[in-house]
């Protein structure tokens, strides 16, 4: 059970514009992220998950619903698992880092319990108002063609880039001013 101190406990109770950061394995750029958005007033849930190695959709959703508190103010910012929470859950706005749709041979992945089923994409575009997506061309871990197919069904503002690899730098250059511009425009 991953218990919350309580700076993430009155973010979550929080229903005003803030973001969750739900992580993926080894990700440097979300310290650099929090900090980004905090210092233009949307403040920031970093917090560690349960279930982190196997991240099953039947604990994360409700954890990042029932215990983060995402809302239609909340903006959802996911690396590599957890792209389908919006299935069911209406937010402002999401950012999808190297995403993908299938369970890509891996065992682990199948057993998430995302994968089992075909997304129902048309009811992930109603429940947020924008979605940004980034993948890049040399992603060891997951093909181009996943995040393609991701951007062709949610109709994502598509960021491909070239060397990037899996985002595991320290910051994802233009990802700030993406989502100030939608958050601006909405």
């Amino acid at each position: 059970m991953t218990t919350l101190d309580e700076k993430t406990k009155e973010l979550a109770a929080y229903k005003g514009r803030k973001a969750i950061l739900l992580p993926g394995n080894d990700c440097m750029w979300y310290p650099w992220i929090a900090q980004q958005l905090s210092s233009i007033g949307v403040p920031c849930i970093l917090t560690s998950f349960p279930d982190s190695y196997r991240a099953r959709e039947s604990i994360w959703k409700p954890f990042v619903v029932d215990t983060l508190g995402a809302n239609e103010e909340t903006i959802l910012v996911g690396h590599s698992s957890g792209a389908a929470i919006i299935e069911d859950t209406k937010v402002f706005g999401v950012v999808l880092i190297s995403s993908y749709t299938s369970d890509l041979g891996d065992a682990n992945e199948r057993s998430s319990g995302y994968f089992n089923r075909e997304w129902n994409w048309e009811k992930m575009k109603q429940n947020a108002k924008w979605v940004i997506q980034y993948h890049s061309r040399d992603d060891h871990l997951v093909p181009i063609s996943e995040g393609r197919k991701v951007h062709e069904n949610l109709g994502t503002k598509y960021y491909e880039q070239e060397y990037d690899g899996h985002f595991q730098d320290d910051e994802v250059p233009g990802l700030l001013e993406a989502i100030q511009e939608k958050i601006k425009t909405q």
